[in-house]
């Protein structure tokens, strides 16, 4: 079977769009994330929720993924790239401190940010899950061009709709440390408890929107198909 095959050929449609927290949970603390006042410790806390957010989608749908195709998701960078990042550490130290305390200083600036993140957030949760129910990651080669056409996609994304829904959870009082820290602990908070109500409230008028961005993604990936099959 080429490289072109193992991707087009027919799969079940995907289950209609419905609110779930464990699938847009994580998704969500990533994006609040970046409210937390600290240099440094807001990044901290997004990359864990980000990268949590593909095992808790696949165990949601009881479907086992390879450590292979969690770090295909997850875009585990390479030895050489590590070491790029570690010789340009110290500069990129001096400009992320200087634009978290500009940020931090200006807090309508980390507001708009963590509205941008949660809009992104939702979206990659939405299309991870999509990704899982159409049978895209089920072996390593599918993967691979499944993962890069919704990358491909999130990248054109703007604001949408869901921009909306993310202005009511970020504007509202938020300490979001304190509450990051307790849910990585696997505690309660009644933050957390608000925010999975108003989504859940308003999570079906949307869509129609992310119905349009699962017909986006198959034409991004159908777009993809020749230049997968040529290589």
């Amino acid at each position: 079977m080429n490289r072109t095959e193992s991707i087009a050929q027919p799969l079940q449609p995907a289950a209609p769009v419905r609110f779930d927290w464990a699938i847009y949970g994580d998704a969500t603390l990533a994006g609040l994330s970046l409210l937390i006042p600290f240099p440094f410790v807001d990044s901290l806390f997004e990359r864990f929720f980000r990268r949590r957010m593909i095992g808790a989608i696949a165990a949601r749908r009881r479907f086992p993924l390879s450590p292979s195709i969690i770090a295909l998701v997850n875009n585990r960078r390479s030895f050489w790239s590590l070491l790029g990042g570690c010789l340009l550490f110290p500069f990129v130290i001096l400009f992320e401190l200087i634009v978290s305390l500009s940020r931090k200083l200006l807090y309508f600036l980390t507001i708009k940010r963590a509205i941008d993140a949660l809009n992104y957030y939702w979206q990659r949760a939405f299309l991870l899950d999509y990704l899982l129910q159409r049978g895209y990651l089920n072996s390593p080669t599918r993967a691979a061009v499944a993962i890069d056409a919704m990358e491909k996609l999130l990248e054109k994304v703007g604001v949408s709709p869901l921009n909306r829904l993310a202005r009511q959870i970020v504007t509202g009082p938020w300490r979001a440390l304190r509450t990051l820290w307790h849910v990585q602990q696997g505690q309660k908070d009644r933050s957390i408890d608000q925010t999975r109500a108003t989504m859940a409230q308003s999570w079906a008028s949307f869509s129609d929107y992310l119905q349009t961005l699962a017909q986006r993604y198959e034409e991004e990936l159908a777009a993809m198909l020749p230049i997968t099959s040529s290589r």
